[in-house]
């Protein structure tokens, strides 16, 4: 975002912005300039441009020299907002006054959308250590940009990097950063960032964590958790069921079978799956799913559990277990390697498939204590390489000094 410079009125050799910017508006609403007060105060300057803002923005033609001029009456409109703000000290009053010139700004998405962005922009920078009206900038900078299109959208998906820290300078309290992350999951699942919408609307629902009333979190957890089956890049559950807002749809007469669904495709198998499809399949089809497509991940998980139990599996029991006819189990074998699923080799003489290493469907507190255990031998082992090393090292060095010595004693 870029900064404004301040330009001071009051100095020797500046003309006064106020009133040759109040001047510059008349001409263009096709009143005389003449007719203004020569002491305009800032306060009246700033009104009559927030009157005919979309009267300056229509200014803006094709040209690029047009577009300088306007860009240039924009930062005037900026300086004398500043003014205005030095004195309007109450936070409360500040915030108004931001709003104000926000829902001017924000009047037209089709008009120059660009330039918009860019004074909002400079109005978040002006606004300093005012976190409430930073705040009520940067939402209406996304939600701007949102509505302007996908090509301005993308301007400011950069900033969400940087979110967690700005919501602390703000201080913004948890119904207002739900807000923000609602608006933003929102935009982008508009604007087809699918993966990115998934992120914030976690992120969202996390915010709920050691909270008793989760009633305006079950929605978004219903469709966090729908989001999460239909992607294929996800074969992980365990971290969903350990949200709150997720884990009270189980008990949920409307979305309770969401979470059954989600506790299938967290540890279940192809024919746990079959079953509840059989009985509910009308409300699957309800949620946007597919059936093949979810068959086919659920075979991939119901072949990773086969494969956590046994080191080798036979063709035979994994076309059981899948549905599928044996001369198919290989090609099974291939999705889940090139998913990155397992680690295995095909022996064909034999008919069986030979595991090396398989991803955890859920990893629990056992497995976590078993990695830690790991690593702390790995942890140790590597101390005693490094004394070994060190150890021949200082042996080394005292080889040296001592042939040396016997050369030196020689001569």
């Amino acid at each position: 975002m870029a900064n404004f410079l301040h330009l001071p009125a009051d100095e020797p050799g500046f003309f006064d912005p106020a009133l040759e910017f109040s001047r510059y508006v008349y001409l263009l609403i096709g009143q005389d300039p003449g007719a203004i007060d020569e002491k305009i105060s800032d306060q009246k300057a700033f009104d009559l441009a927030l009157e005919n803002l979309d009267q300056i923005f229509s200014q803006a033609g094709e040209k690029e020299k047009e577009k300088e001029t306007v860009e240039g009456a924009l930062n005037v409109v900026c300086w004398l907002f500043q003014r205005v703000l030095e004195n309007n000290t109450a936070p409360a009053e500040a915030v108004t006054l931001v709003d104000k010139f926000l829902q001017r700004l924000r009047s037209d998405v089709t008009l120059h959308p660009t330039l918009r962005l860019k004074t909002m922009s400079t109005i978040y920078n002006i606004l300093g250590g005012n976190g409430t009206a930073r705040y009520n900038t940067f939402l209406a900078i996304v939600e701007y940009a949102a509505a302007a299109g996908k090509e301005h959208f993308a301007l400011v998906t950069s900033q969400f990097d940087q979110l967690e820290s700005m919501l602390g300078e703000w201080g913004t309290d948890i119904q207002k950063t739900r807000a923000l992350y609602q608006v933003i999951f929102d935009s982008m699942a508009k604007h087809d960032s699918r993966d990115k919408a998934h992120q914030f609307r976690i992120k969202y629902l996390e915010s709920f964590q050691g909270e008793r009333n989760l009633e305006e979190a079950k929605v978004q957890a219903n469709i966090a958790v729908v989001e999460a089956i239909s992607d294929p890049k996800i074969y992980q559950y365990d971290t969903y069921l350990e949200l709150n807002a997720i884990r009270a749809l189980e008990n949920d007469s409307k979305h309770g079978k969401t979470f059954t669904l989600l506790q299938l495709f967290s540890h279940d198998n192809l024919e746990g799956f079959n079953k509840f499809y059989a009985s509910s399949s009308s409300y699957v089809e309800s949620l946007g799913l597919k059936k093949e497509e979810c068959i086919l991940k659920m075979r991939l998980l119901t072949l990773c559990s086969l494969a956590a139990n046994s080191k080798e599996i036979g063709y035979a029991e994994i076309a059981q277990n899948l549905q599928v006819q044996e001369s198919e189990v290989e090609s099974w074998a291939i999705k889940a390697i090139t998913a990155e699923l397992m680690d295995a080799k095909m022996d064909q003489l034999n008919k069986v498939l030979v595991i090396n290493h398989c991803k955890d469907r859920i990893f629990s507190k056992a497995k976590w204590t078993e990695l830690r255990s790991k690593l702390v031998g790995w942890k140790d082992r590597i101390k005693q390489l490094m004394m070994v090393l060190e150890n021949a090292k200082v042996q080394q060095q005292q080889q040296q000094m001592m042939q040396i010595q016997a050369q030196m004693q020689s001569m």
